[in-house]
């Protein structure tokens, strides 16, 4: 089966006075200059119109560096940041201590980790 990971990242217009404007950009900008990412990873994808904000969300995936979907994906976060868009990605890997965090700009902190105790009896 292979190691399995959650990942999960937000991108949305750094704040000022035109983030509608350019959160309009980004739904543009995904089916155009980001269409192959889009093409690749669209089911895990989902605006979010009331917050501006795009999420991604895969859980239980192979997330490895050397697969070429995630190496466009990286790429992705990077040429998102270059245009002036903010991001916040994490994912957590099957070990407990397994946890990758990055985030641009002032990391506005809407991405946040919780883990819980449970008891099967």
């Amino acid at each position: 089966m292979g190691y399995r990971s959650d990942v999960t990242a937000l991108i949305y217009p750094s704040s000022g006075e035109h983030s509608l404007l350019n959160y309009e950009r980004l739904k543009t900008l995904m089916n155009t200059t980001f269409k192959d990412v889009l093409d690749d990873w669209g089911d895990y994808f989902a605006w979010d119109d009331h917050h501006r904000v795009l999420k991604f969300t895969a859980d239980d995936i192979k997330w490895y560096d050397g697969y070429p979907d995630v190496a466009r994906f990286t790429e992705f976060l990077s040429q998102v940041q270059d245009l002036e868009y903010e991001y916040e990605f994490m994912r957590i890997g099957e070990d407990y201590t397994d946890i990758e965090q990055d985030c641009t700009g002032d990391c506005n902190g809407y991405l946040t980790l919780s883990r819980t105790a449970e008891v099967n009896a």
